[in-house]
């Protein structure tokens, strides 16, 4: 049902599109690379990724968004080729209230050389938000598909988003998503909850930090990820660029007990599309709270990576 609807906005919305006089764009676009130790583990972990978002307003109350990834993850003395990729499209029309309607589909995609078959989540379903003052709120409920498919298994998912910007430079975000998994057995949600906020300290500097948490309450499982980074801009062609750093750690727990921590550091060049860019570099914790995947588990990935 929430997947007819998904294909029917946009079906309807595709010739008011075609024909909008006022087209305006914006986004970001970051090259991303990473260096991953675990505790207790010899081999080091490596991840370069490339990860793009762009945001069409026609100038008509329609909007249209596209948010890509791909990720590839090299582990030490491991000669196996994991990687994963990203693609999501959303739709929606805004009021003169403020208030917003629409409708989004994504799919996540992992793949690695030992594996016969790719694995992914598809997920999709309808949005709702409201826009005013420096508020943004946000809200949706989908669900989502694996393949190959779980027998038996129903996944449904929802959020609730908000982003504020309480002052010149400085923004805050804040985001809480749950996945049901539906079983002949007992129901597990898998949360995601996350806050963030990112500061424009002058022309040259920008600090972002965020903190997630993914809980599995079945098992009673925890991975906590902080990230801390900083962003120098500069001018590249007439664009003014972001270069970043970023520290992370993701610290793991299963019934009450620790499980490890997962050490990050994170490099990144982000280019602004358009006018208003993006928060914080794309390959940040910050940003997976600003802007998280509708699914909790793609979520939580993208936020520990």
């Amino acid at each position: 049902m929430k997947r007819a609807l998904a294909v029917y906005l946009l079906t309807i919305s595709a010739p008011t599109l075609a024909v909008a006089q006022d087209l305006s764009y914006s986004g970001a676009l970051t090259l991303g690379v990473g260096f991953h130790s675990v505790s207790d583990i010899d081999q080091d972990l490596r991840t370069t990724s490339l990860d793009g978002r762009l945001d069409f307003d026609f100038g008509n109350g329609f909007s249209f968004g596209v948010d890509a990834g791909y990720l590839d993850l090299d582990i030490d003395e491991v000669p196996v080729d994991f990687n994963a990729q990203f693609i999501g499209l959303d739709v929606a029309y805004r009021f003169a209230n403020g208030m917003s309607l629409g409708a989004y589909t994504e799919q996540l995609t992992a793949s690695a050389d030992l594996l016969p078959i790719d694995i992914s989540l598809k997920s999709s379903g309808i949005t709702a938000g409201y826009d005013a003052s420096g508020l943004q709120l946000g809200a949706f409920i989908g669900q989502s598909d694996t393949s190959p498919e779980l027998p038996g298994t129903d996944l449904q998912d929802l959020g609730l988003t908000a982003k504020y910007a309480p002052m010149e430079g400085l923004k805050l975000g804040a985001a809480f998503l749950r996945t049901t998994v539906d079983t002949a057995g007992p129901e597990v949600d898998l949360d995601f909850l996350g806050l963030a906020a990112t500061y424009v300290i002058n022309d040259s500097f920008t600090v972002f930090g965020g903190v997630s948490k993914t809980s599995l309450d079945l098992l009673d499982a925890d991975a906590t990820t902080m990230g801390l980074g900083a962003g120098y801009l500069l001018p590249m062609g007439g664009v003014t660029s972001t270069l970043s750093l970023e520290l992370a750690r993701t610290d793991l727990s299963a019934g009450g007990i620790g499980g490890g921590d997962l050490d990050t550091v994170r490099l990144g060049l982000t280019l602004p599309l358009g006018g208003k860019g993006s928060e914080a570099p794309l390959n940040s914790v910050a940003d997976s709270v600003f802007n998280p995947r509708h699914s909790a588990i793609n979520a939580g990935l993208t936020s520990a990576f």
